[in-house]
């Protein structure tokens, strides 16, 4: 955590890092409660299944090739 927000939550009173506690809670719920894709995710990934499957001669790739290509291109 950065430093001057840390001391700026030091500073609130009880009743206000309480509330601020409470809304921390409730904004991380709502996150983990969402969808993990959304639903243009889910159909890109629905497409790209039944395209795999219509097309099984078509080579693909291993998921040790896939992890190595996200990774080099975040470099």
């Amino acid at each position: 955590m950065e430093t001057h927000l840390y001391e700026e939550i030091e500073h609130l009173s009880i009743a206000e890092k309480r509330s601020l506690g409470e809304a921390l809670i409730i904004s991380a719920e709502s996150e983990a409660s969402a969808p993990l894709v959304s639903e243009a995710q889910r159909a890109e990934l629905k497409s790209r299944l039944a395209y795999h499957r219509d097309h099984p001669e078509e080579p693909g790739i291993t998921f040790a090739e896939l992890k190595s290509k996200l990774l080099a291109s975040l470099h």
